[in-house]
């Protein structure tokens, strides 16, 4: 019995472009995924040119399939998703189109003021929480007051910034 192994085939050169476009791609994943992911979106849907069908791709799943086309320059073969919310995905072209709104007004995707403790109780959380889940505090204007600090904003004068705009002083 005689078994045919198939030599594997050298990978495919890509052009200048197209690994331009493959890794584009790549850093606008990484951004989408730090935007989208703390709201529970787990990926996103592609419109297939090919089988004029959409296809949904989780996070790893399509950051997984991008790196295999810059390695090889080739797609991975694609099947359909199986027992999908398409709730829980986002359009690619939109997830796009918010990140470069956010660029292009000079705002940094995916970037958050690290905060991983209230500072009223001290209770430990993950950093994407919006409230603390002990006291119930909100966390935007410590996150906001962190950031004004970072940009060399007077302490007193970011507290004042914040009381004006109706948080409460802390």
């Amino acid at each position: 019995m005689s078994e045919e192994f198939q030599i594997p085939e050298e990978p495919i050169e890509l052009t200048e472009d197209e690994r331009a476009d493959i890794e584009a791609d790549l850093t606008d994943l990484v951004q989408m995924h730090s935007i989208f992911s703390p709201q529970n979106v787990k990926g996103v849907v592609i419109a297939c040119q090919e089988c004029r069908q959409n296809h949904f791709y989780e996070w790893a799943l399509l950051q997984d399939n991008l790196q295999h086309m810059l390695d090889t320059g080739e797609p991975r073969m694609h099947e359909p998703a199986w027992d999908i919310d398409e709730t829980e995905y986002i359009q690619w072209d939109y997830g796009k189109g918010f990140v470069d709104a956010l660029v292009d007004n000079g705002i940094e995707p995916g970037r958050q003021v690290g905060l991983t403790s209230c500072p009223y109780c001290e209770t430990p959380f993950d950093a994407n929480f919006r409230y603390c889940p002990t006291c119930g505090r909100q966390l935007a204007a410590i996150r906001l007051f962190s950031d004004l600090l970072d940009r060399g904003i007077d302490e007193r004068e970011a507290r004042t910034m914040l009381v004006r705009a109706g948080f409460d002083p802390f």
